[in-house]
């Protein structure tokens, strides 16, 4: 009888990572049935007390904005978990990242819902939306303090490859993710032609989406 690994890897399964899709797909569903029922303008931005002072014309599309906002950011942080499932090797730093990815996606497709809920119903939703978010970041960050204990430190990759103690550029090197230098997770490899791109589809790609979304929403 073979002795079995005494601590075996974390894997989500299909459905569980497939849970943040089917929110934002069953928010998706219900927008669709209740749409008619939205008001004429929905309110898009709120003061400091609260109060709704920017609005636009109900459309799909300015209806749809939170869902299709927290679709894209749930397919770049399912995009990392298949790369680190894929270019990482096991271990106990994966494992914890995975599960810190799987859970940010599950509070970015709660948060969207939420936002959508807040906007359906002239902000009367608001303030419960902005506790959940509140809560939300708490609860995450104790997640990952909790997901990152005991975890033995990995040996710093090439030493020499390290810029400003922060960037690992290694041409030379691979792999795209690395383990950061200090600290809980991966970096990119900036060395690696992917890294590059994948920076700018997140630091440009996205806030490029919503000043675009702003723009026709005016």
């Amino acid at each position: 009888m073979s002795e079995s690994s005494p601590h075996p890897e974390w894997s989500p399964g299909m459905p569980l990572q497939a849970g943040p899709f089917a929110i934002l797909g069953s928010a998706a569903l219900w927008l669709a049935r209740h749409f008619q029922e939205l008001p004429e303008r929905l309110p898009i931005h709120w003061n400091w007390r609260g109060e709704a002072d920017g609005f636009v014309d109900r459309s799909g599309f300015s209806a749809a904005l939170p869902l299709s906002l927290g679709l894209i950011v749930c397919l770049i942080l399912a995009a990392f978990q298949v790369g680190l499932r894929r270019g990482v090797p096991g271990g106990a730093m994966r494992t914890a990242t995975l599960k810190v990815l799987l859970v940010g996606a599950y509070f970015t497709a709660f948060i969207c819902c939420g936002v959508l809920a807040a906007s359906a119903t002239s902000g009367r939703l608001l303030k419960p939306v902005l506790w959940l978010a509140f809560s939300g970041v708490v609860a995450l960050v104790a997640f990952a303090a909790y997901a990152a204990r005991g975890i033995p430190r990995e040996p710093v990759r090439n030493p020499s490859a390290w810029r400003a103690g922060m960037f690992y550029v290694d041409r030379e090197d691979p792999a795209l993710f690395v383990p950061k230098r200090t600290g809980f997770g991966y970096t990119f490899n900036f060395g690696h032609p992917a890294a590059l791109l994948l920076t700018l589809g997140m630091v440009v790609g996205v806030p490029l989406v919503i000043a675009l979304a702003a723009l026709l929403l005016r």
